[in-house]
């Protein structure tokens, strides 16, 4: 090495800080000109940006990256998780259990149709398997972002987000009957099959429930809206994260189930900075940036067909059900159309579903990630735009402007 080489400047930059402010930068530009410039949902320019920096494109970007910033994505969708549980009130099914028989009608048909038309395309049965529980899950990331954009209010919007938590509930369930398939093809014996997925969820519900109880204690002894009671949040969520992935559990059903319970002890309005505030909306931002980022032509093109056909099959399985199904629950044709329309998104918080599958299986994660990545790209970029037109389409949408400071409601 030359005596002065380490002396002087190198270029280009490859620094985590780098990285971190080139992502927020082309976030928070993408975004903005999404929504001045074409009236489209900022959301959407997040990807955007992140297939821009990318392999795609400028290749600054990519899994690398993703990794190492993974605890921050981690921390986003607990968070949007946790904002979602508390914003449904599970009472409202046993008012109206016709909800109910609908979502299960349309999560079950979103499986069943995504699973038929991978074993049509000669996709492995347990691959089909994994991505058809995937699919059923809608987009919590897109669902409250984009809502919360249009500061839109009404039924559609609130079964939306409902039938957006008991997607992710049904899908996550789902995907551990598929672990425990693997698990006896593999041949890890009956005894891995069965309990491994029952440790997984019944330490995922014990999470939640102790999640649920501090945080009524903390709620109970602070401003929860204010500044510092959201530090202690964010705290007692990366706390429940690490204790999670201590023990090998999922890291996403229990903040999902901790909101709920929470909701469903205390009905009262939960207030909350926006997206817990400031910092909570940089990590989503990060989130959707970083999932654009793994856009990488090979693997999208290997999958290309396998993807587009789940998105297809998926968009129309759940605007059938949700539009056949929804007057029987209340709603007007109308609003049941655009209910369909509504559950449509897909987003990055899918990938964190395969994490353990692709831990143990790493050839079948490879796999899986491939077919995913296609489905969560397409519907990144078409699902923020299906949202807003079907929530304007009820007549639920209201002029789209900044938050004004202090805390906005988030209850139904």
């Amino acid at each position: 090495m030359s005596p002065v080489n380490d002396l002087l400047p190198f270029w280009p930059p490859h620094s985590d800080l780098f990285v971190l402010a080139v992502a927020l930068l082309g976030a928070a530009l993408f975004g903005e000109s999404a929504a001045r410039f074409w009236r489209l949902p900022r959301i959407l320019g997040y990807t955007v940006a992140g297939m821009a920096l990318g392999p795609l494109a400028l290749g600054w970007l990519g899994p690398r990256q993703f990794a190492d910033f993974r605890v921050f994505i981690d921390l986003a969708v607990a968070l949007l998780l946790f904002e979602l549980g508390i914003r449904v009130d599970l009472r409202w099914l046993r008012a109206n259990p016709a909800i109910l028989a609908g979502s299960l009608a349309e999560a079950g048909l979103a499986f069943g149709g995504v699973f038929g038309v991978l074993q049509w395309l000669g996709v492995a049965t347990t691959l089909s398997l994994a991505v058809a529980a995937i699919a059923i899950a809608s987009s919590p990331a897109i669902a409250l972002r984009v809502s919360s954009d249009c500061r839109a209010s009404g039924q559609v919007t609130e079964r939306m987000l409902l039938l957006t938590a008991l997607n992710m509930v049904y899908a996550l369930v789902a995907l551990h009957f598929v672990l425990g398939w693997l698990h006896s093809s593999h041949g890890r014996g009956a005894a891995a099959a069965f309990f491994h997925p029952l440790y997984r969820l019944a330490g995922s519900v014990l999470a939640a429930v102790a999640l649920a109880f501090v945080f009524r204690r903390l709620r109970n002894a602070f401003d929860i809206a204010d500044e510092q009671a959201s530090a202690l949040l964010f705290g007692l969520l990366l706390l429940v994260m690490a204790l999670l992935q201590t023990a090998r559990l999922p890291t996403l059903l229990a903040p999902l189930l901790a909101g709920m319970l929470v909701k469903l002890g205390d009905p009262r309005p939960h207030l909350f900075p926006r997206h817990f505030g400031s910092a909570g909306s940089l990590l989503v931002m990060l989130m959707f940036v970083f999932t654009g980022a793994l856009a990488d032509g090979p693997l999208l093109l290997g999958s290309a067909v396998a993807g587009c056909a789940v998105v297809l099959v998926r968009a129309l399985a759940k605007a059938a059900a949700a539009t056949a199904l929804g007057p029987l629950a209340g709603l007007s044709w109308r609003q049941a159309g655009a209910l369909g329309l509504a559950l449509w998104p897909l987003c990055g918080v899918a990938l964190g579903m395969t994490g353990e599958l692709t831990r143990l299986y790493p050839d079948f994660g490879r796999q899986l990630l491939g077919i995913l990545l296609v489905a969560i790209l397409v519907m990144q970029l078409l699902g923020p735009v299906a949202l807003r037109l079907a929530l304007g389409r009820a007549g639920e949408t209201h002029a789209e402007r900044a938050a004004p400071p202090g805390r906005t409601s988030h209850a139904p």
